[in-house]
């Protein structure tokens, strides 16, 4: 059970997150500006990691070097990018909708290049866990139908919404896929941490300087927050993260990250006094049941038979 704690573990820092990132992009900052120093802040912090691991990234193959840029680079900057910038084409709720997507994912990646198989008690499980997860948007849902879903009747600009929104759900799935691949390698944990946040700010670098022009000065509380942000979802929740996804597979750890609107549902009702409705509750139960139900039916059949000797 101890993978699927630290995923939740992880899904509850990032809804954290949310405390501080929503009302500094209400502020005027660019998306681009506060990840480039979320990772710029990680850097600097895991620099010892990298400098300890610096011979284990000389010796891995190309394939696993792919996929650990591929983690830092599109699952940690381009991923978070385009979904931020999807709120400014489409309605939230489609948005939010559309990231449901990302279990399938990485399922389907999972089993193709992987090889983890699909049982029939994973299907079960899952059908619960993702039952529970439309639960809690259902109000959402019913709202939707009357409201409008693209800010703009240009075909270009729904296009667009559409594809920042797809780019985010596949670059979140099949980072969780490349990350199960280098743990089946061997690959360190913190060795995978540390190089996720220096190939996403590599790849944040040559934008935030095109962009530099344009940015908004922030002010010293602002970094500050910037700063505390990155350290919590950031470093000590891809910590987490990292450490549960070791622990189970990708299949598992993606139905395990739907838990993370339960936490943003919680936290809102403790810091925001905006309390929880009959649907979210039901959903948010049958969410974490189901996650639990996966795990320990995994942990059954992964069990050693135990043998009796005659005495």
């Amino acid at each position: 059970m101890a993978g699927t704690l630290f995923i939740m573990i992880a899904c509850f820092t990032w809804a954290l997150d949310t405390l501080i990132r929503y009302p500094l992009l209400s502020a005027g900052y660019s998306a681009v500006q506060i990840v480039f120093i979320e990772h710029l802040t990680l850097v600097l912090c895991v620099s010892p990691l990298l400098w300890r691991y610096r011979t284990a990234y000389r010796q891995m193959p190309k394939q696993s070097l792919a996929c650990l840029f591929f983690i830092g680079g599109m699952g940690s900057a381009v991923g978070t990018l385009a979904f931020t910038e999807a709120f400014s084409f489409l309605n939230p709720t489609v948005v939010i909708l559309l990231q449901k997507l990302q279990p399938l994912i990485a399922i389907l990646l999972a089993y193709c290049f992987l090889k983890e198989r699909i049982g029939r008690h994973f299907l079960q499980w899952a059908a619960i866990i993702l039952l529970g997860s439309f639960v809690m948007m259902w109000p959402d849902l019913i709202k939707l139908s009357d409201a409008q879903w693209h800010y703009s009747n240009d075909q270009t600009f729904i296009l667009k919404g559409y594809g920042y929104t797809l780019i985010a759900v596949f670059a979140w799935g099949a980072a969780t896929v490349c990350g199960k691949y280098l743990s089946y390698k061997g690959v360190p944990e913190n060795a995978i941490l540390s190089g996720r946040f220096l190939s996403g700010l590599l790849v944040l670098l040559p934008i935030a300087l095109l962009m530099a022009p344009s940015l908004k000065s922030i002010t010293v509380i602002d970094l500050g927050l910037v700063v505390t942000m990155a350290l919590l979802s950031g470093l000590i929740g891809m910590w987490f993260y990292y450490r549960g996804l070791n622990r189970v597979k990708a299949q598992t750890a993606t139905l395990v990250e739907l838990s993370f609107p339960v936490f943003a549902a919680a936290i809102n009702w403790v810091f925001l006094d905006i309390h929880l409705s009959l649907f979210q509750i039901v959903g948010a139960c049958l969410l974490i049941f189901g996650n639990i139900g996966l795990r320990m039916k995994e942990l059954k059949i992964t069990s050693p038979p135990v043998t009796v000797s005659n005495i």
